[in-house]
C-alpha cells in the first residue's frame, strides 16, 4: 500500500511538472494532463477562438463577470471584463446540448439555471441548475426531456422559474412553472394547444408573478392570473405582423406597463401591456429578423437591436437607427450593465464575443480561452516549423481557414478567395511547398502563397502585370502563377522533408486578416477540353500521383466520384473506378511515395486499388469491402503496411492491400474518420471515432491501440495529423472545440527537469 500511494504522489508530481511545459505563457490552454507508464500526455485547446455563442449574461453581483453558452453543452466563464474565458469544468458535463438560457438568482449569484435542448439524437434537454457558481450541475427532475428554449427568473420571487418548451410531443411542450427554486414543475398552459406552444421567449411582470408573457413560433400570449387562462397579446388588429416567430420579450423593470417584443418580423412596443403594439421603423427589411431587443438599463432613449444583420442602436427612442457593426454579424445576445453604461458586450455566430467601450461605436473581439469551432481539416506545413493551417465549418463570414506560424498559440484568418467556403482537405505540393490545394463545398482552390490567398482551379487566371527585375535574387524560387502540378517525383500525402527549423527569413508573409468572407473577383472562364470539367461539389480529399506514363499529377476524392487533372487550369477529368457506378462519392484518397502509380481510394462500397496509375481498379473483396471507407493512412516507410477508417471498423494490411484483418485490440466498432501514421516515428499511429468520440494510438503500426483523449471539451475529433517536426506532438481537429495540440512528454525528462 505504502509503495502505491508513493507511486501516486510521484505521478502526481510529475503532472504537475508537466504544466510547465506549457507552449506561451497561457496555462489555461491545458484542458488536460495525465501520466501513464513512462509519458506524461498533456493536452490543449488553442483556438481559433471565438466561434458561435448562444447565450451571454453577466453576474448580478459584478459586472465584470460573464457566463456564455454553447450549442455543445459548454459553459465558458470570464471574472475580467471578458477579455479572458475559461470552461466550467466539470459544468453540464453533458454534450449534444444547446445552452440558450442562463439565468442567475438576483439575491444569490452563486444559484444559476440553465434551459437547453437536445441537438445530438441520444441526449435530452431540460433546465439544470448549480449552487456553486456554476461548478456543477444537476438535471432538475420536473424537467427532464423538456426542450427548453427560453427561461426566465421572476425579479420579485427568485423561487419562481418559468420555462417554455418546444417539444415534439405535446404533453413536453408549453409553459411550465416552479415556485419552489426549480424542486417541482407544473404545467400551465393546456396541453395540446394548437397556439401556446413552441415557446421561444418567456417574461415576468417584475411586481405581479401571475403576470407572464410566452413568445411562440407564431405569436405572442399572456396570462394574468398565473396561467388558469391566456390570452393573445399580439396580432394583425392591434398592431403585431401575423406569423411572427417571437425570440424574445422585456418587461421594463421600473414601468411594467412598457413590453418590447423583438420578433422575426422586426420589434415592437408597447405602452399598455401588450394591448397593442407599436412597430419600430429604420430598419431594413432584410434585417428584421431580430433575436434580442435589449433597451439600455439607464438611458430609456438608447436602445439596441441585435438582428440577423448586424447590431443596431438608436438614441431617440426608436425614430432613427443606426448599424453599429457588419452587416455580416448575426447577434445572439446583448449586455449592459448600470454602473458601466458605455460598454456593450455582443455574443455573435462565428465570431464570439465583441465588446466596446463607447456605446458600440467600435468593437474588438474578446475571445481569449473561448473556441466553439467545428474543425475539418488540418495541414501542418511540410517546410516551415511552426506554420498551420485549419478549416473551421459552416463559419463563413468569419473566414473558413486560419493559418498558425507558431504551432497553434494565435491564429489569424487565411481565406483570401475562399469567400466562405467550407475546405474538407487540404494538400501541399511536396516539390513546391508554397503551392497548396484546398478541397472546398464547391470544388478545388489553389494557393501559390501558402494559404495567404486562394483562387478556383479550372480557371485561367490573369497573369499579374511584369515588374522590374529585383537587383537581388529571391531567397527561394517561386513557381509561376499556373504552373503544371508535374514536375517531380515526390508523390502523395506521406513525402516527408528534412526535420530542420527555417529561419526567420525564409518564413512566408502572415496570411491576410480579414474581418469577413468577401466578395469574389470576377472569373476568366477557361475553354475546357472535350471530356474536362470544373468541379462544383464537394471535395473530401486530394493527393498527387503518377499514370502509367510517369506523368505527374493530381486526385480529387469528390461526392461526384474521382477525378484527375494534369494541369489545375485546365479542368478536371472524370476518373473511371471499374466495378464502381460513375458519379458515386469517393472520400479519401491516398498513393506513397514509393510507390506512386499505386492508387488507394476509399469509397462507400469499400476500398478499390490501382497499381497503373488509374487505367485498371481492382476490389478489396477480402476485409473492408461493404463499408464506406473514410480515410486511408500508410507506413510513411513501408507502402505495404496500409491502416483504413471506415464507418464500422479499422482495417489493416501488411502486403500492400491484399489481405486484410479487422482490427479489436482496444478499438470498439464506430465511424473513423481519420487516421495518420507519425513521419518521425513509423511505429506510431492515430485515429479519431467521430460517432461517440474517441482518440486512440497505437505504437506498433496499428494493431494494439489505446484510448488517450481524457477530460476533452468535445472527444469527437474529425480530424488528426502529426507535427513533422516535433515528433511528440500531434493537432487534432474538434467537434466544437477547435484545435487540440497533445503533446507527449518523457517521465525521465519531467523529473531531471523537476
Amino acid at each position: 500500500m505504502k509503495s502505491y500511494r508513493l507511486f501516486t504522489f510521484l505521478a502526481a508530481m510529475l503532472v504537475c511538472a508537466s504544466a510547465g511545459l506549457v507552449r506561451g505563457d497561457d496555462a489555461s490552454r491545458v484542458v488536460s494532463s495525465n501520466a501513464s507508464g513512462n509519458e506524461v500526455r498533456q493536452w490543449e485547446v488553442t483556438g481559433p477562438w471565438g466561434g458561435d455563442v448562444r447565450a451571454l449574461v453577466p453576474s448580478p453581483s459584478n459586472s465584470d463577470e460573464f457566463y456564455l453558452g454553447t450549442s455543445d453543452g459548454q459553459i465558458f466563464h470570464s471574472v475580467d471584463g471578458a477579455r479572458t474565458w475559461q470552461r466550467m469544468k466539470p459544468g453540464l458535463d453533458r454534450r449534444g446540448l444547446s445552452v440558450d438560457s442562463i439565468v442567475i438568482d438576483p439575491r444569490d449569484a452563486k444559484i444559476m439555471y440553465a434551459g437547453v435542448w437536445a441537438v445530438a439524437r441520444d441526449e435530452e434537454g431540460g433546465v439544470f441548475k448549480s449552487t456553486d457558481s456554476g461548478e456543477h450541475w444537476k438535471l432538475l427532475e420536473g424537467t427532464k426531456k423538456l426542450s427548453v428554449r427560453s427561461l426566465a427568473i421572476a425579479p420579485s420571487d427568485s423561487n419562481l422559474l418559468i420555462t417554455g418548451s418546444a417539444n415534439d410531443d405535446p404533453n413536453l411542450n408549453g409553459v411550465f412553472r416552479s415556485v419552489d427554486a426549480g424542486k417541482n414543475w407544473e404545467r400551465i398552459s393546456p396541453v395540446g394547444d394548437k397556439e401556446i406552444r413552441n415557446i421561444e421567449s418567456v417574461a415576468i411582470d417584475p411586481r405581479n408573478t401571475s403576470v407572464i408573457y410566452a413568445g411562440t413560433w407564431h405569436l405572442p400570449w399572456k396570462t394574468t392570473n398565473g396561467g388558469a387562462s391566456w390570452k393573445q397579446t399580439g396580432n394583425q388588429i392591434v398592431g403585431m405582423i401575423n406569423d411572427s416567430d417571437i425570440f424574445g420579450i422585456t418587461v421594463d423593470p421600473n414601468q411594467p406597463n412598457i413590453v418590447y417584443v423583438n420578433a422575426c418580423s422586426g420589434f415592437y412596443r408597447s405602452t399598455n401591456a401588450g394591448e397593442k403594439w407599436f412597430k419600430f421603423p429604420g430598419i431594413p427589411f432584410s434585417a428584421r429578423r431580430t433575436y434580442v431587443l435589449l433597451p439600455h438599463p439607464t438611458n430609456p432613449n438608447i436602445i439596441f437591436a441585435g438582428t440577423s444583420e448586424g447590431l443596431w442602436r438608436s438614441k431617440d427612442g426608436g425614430k432613427k437607427w443606426m448599424l453599429l457593426t457588419s452587416k455580416t454579424l448575426v447577434i445572439r445576445s446583448i449586455v449592459v450593465t448600470p454602473d458601466k453604461p458605455n460598454r456593450v458586450l455582443i455574443a455573435t455566430d462565428d465570431f464570439g464575443v465583441r465588446v466596446s467601450e463607447n456605446l458600440g461605436t467600435d468593437f474588438i473581439e474578446s475571445n481569449t480561452g473561448f473556441s466553439h469551432r467545428h474543425v475539418l481539416a488540418l495541414m501542418p506545413d511540410l517546410t516551415e516549423h511552426g506554420r498551420l493551417l485549419a478549416s473551421v465549418f459552416h463559419d463563413g463570414s468569419g473566414g473558413s481557414v486560419f493559418a498558425s506560424i507558431n504551432g497553434g498559440e494565435t491564429w489569424a484568418p487565411s481565406s483570401t478567395g475562399l469567400a466562405g467556403r467550407d475546405v474538407f482537405a487540404f494538400y501541399q505540393m511536396p516539390n513546391n511547398p508554397n503551392v497548396i490545394y484546398a478541397g472546398t463545398n464547391t470544388g478545388v482552390y489553389r494557393s501559390d502563397d501558402r494559404g495567404a490567398s486562394w483562387a478556383p482551379t479550372g480557371i485561367e487566371q490573369p497573369k499579374p502585370a511584369e515588374k522590374p527585375p529585383a537587383k537581388k535574387p529571391p531567397a527561394r524560387p517561386v513557381r509561376s502563377r499556373r504552373a503544371s502540378v508535374g514536375g517531380s517525383s515526390a508523390v502523395g500525402r506521406y513525402e516527408t522533408v528534412a526535420i530542420s527549423k527555417r529561419s526567420t527569413s525564409q518564413k512566408s508573409k502572415k496570411p491576410v486578416q480579414k474581418p469577413r468572407a468577401q466578395k469574389e473577383k470576377p472569373k476568366t472562364q477557361a475553354t475546357l477540353s472535350p471530356g474536362f470539367v470544373q468541379l462544383a461539389r464537394q471535395v473530401d480529399d486530394i493527393t498527387s500521383f503518377a499514370d502509367a506514363e510517369g506523368r505527374i499529377g493530381l486526385l480529387a476524392a469528390t461526392m461526384d466520384g474521382l477525378f484527375r487533372t494534369f494541369d489545375d487550369s485546365k479542368g478536371w477529368e472524370p476518373v473511371t473506378i471499374d466495378g464502381y457506378p460513375n458519379g458515386s462519392p469517393v472520400f479519401s484518397i491516398a498513393t506513397h511515395k514509393d510507390t506512386p502509380k499505386k492508387i488507394l481510394a476509399g469509397t462507400r462500397q469499400g476500398l478499390f486499388i490501382s497499381n497503373d496509375g488509374t487505367q485498371s481498379w481492382q476490389h478489396a473483396d477480402r476485409g473492408p469491402n461493404d463499408v464506406s471507407v473514410k480515410a486511408i493512412a500508410q507506413d510513411p516507410q513501408d507502402a505495404q503496411i496500409i491502416v483504413l477508417g471506415t464507418n464500422q471498423y479499422i482495417f489493416r494490411s501488411t502486403n500492400g492491400g491484399r489481405t486484410w484483418v479487422r482490427r479489436g485490440g482496444g478499438l470498439p466498432p464506430g465511424d473513423f474518420t481519420s487516421v495518420v501514421f507519425n513521419p518521425t516515428n513509423p511505429n506510431e499511429v492515430m485515429a479519431s471515432e467521430y460517432s461517440h468520440g474517441g482518440v486512440y494510438r497505437s505504437m506498433d503500426k496499428g494493431y494494439i491501440w489505446e484510448r488517450v483523449d481524457v477530460e476533452l471539451p468535445s472527444n469527437r475529433v474529425w480530424t488528426l495529423t502529426f507535427d513533422p517536426f516535433e515528433k511528440n506532438r500531434a493537432y487534432l481537429g474538434s467537434f466544437s472545440s477547435g484545435v487540440y495540440v497533445f503533446t507527449i512528454h518523457n517521465r525521465t525528462n519531467l523529473t531531471g527537469q523537476q
